[in-house]
């Protein structure tokens, strides 16, 4: 049963009908098969271009600070995906990412300058959240109170500044 009231009946009455040619409609077949100012939707495989731009973000990426300087070395994990999608000529963005990297460090006063090493993974590098929301697990491969402190400071200070780089990447 149809419930459609006047209203509805003459809305559906002024519409464009199918097969009449009615050239309100922006989009029709063509022989071409062109997609007209992207209104069909079309999917971009975005996955290579997202890792070299993670990876340009990140590996090399220094934290100089007062007390401490901080280098990521390397990015031996950049797993996941990313497409790029376009409806109406409107784009859309679909990633999710897990990463693990690897940093250096050493506090930069005091009589112990010794270079300590470690790691850093972000599991939750996705269009859901922002990049202040992103979680990083941090370790180091020390455990001295020197390796401690440095790592402390990559896990509650460091973190923000990877969070403003992964940032560049999710704008």
């Amino acid at each position: 049963a149809c419930c459609l009231t006047d209203n509805c009946s003459d809305l559906l009455a002024a519409m464009a009908k199918w097969g009449e040619g009615d050239p309100r409609w922006i989009v029709e077949e063509r022989a071409d098969g062109k997609n007209v100012n992207n209104w069909h939707w079309t999917e971009k495989n975005a996955t290579q271009w997202s890792i070299d731009k993670i990876q340009s973000l990140l590996v090399g990426f220094t934290i100089d600070t007062e007390n401490y300087f901080i280098e990521v070395t390397n990015l031996p994990k950049c797993e996941g995906e990313a497409v790029a999608n376009n409806r109406k000529a409107k784009l859309i963005f679909f990633y999710e990412w897990v990463i693990e990297g690897e940093w250096k460090g050493h506090k930069k006063k005091g009589d112990n300058r010794t270079k300590f090493r470690g790691k850093f993974t972000v599991n939750n590098l996705s269009e859901e959240f922002t990049a202040d929301e992103l979680d990083f697990d941090v370790s180091c491969e020390s455990s001295s109170p020197d390796a401690v402190d440095v790592k402390e400071f990559v896990r509650k200070e460091g973190t923000k500044y990877l969070q403003k780089q992964l940032g560049i990447y999710l704008s």
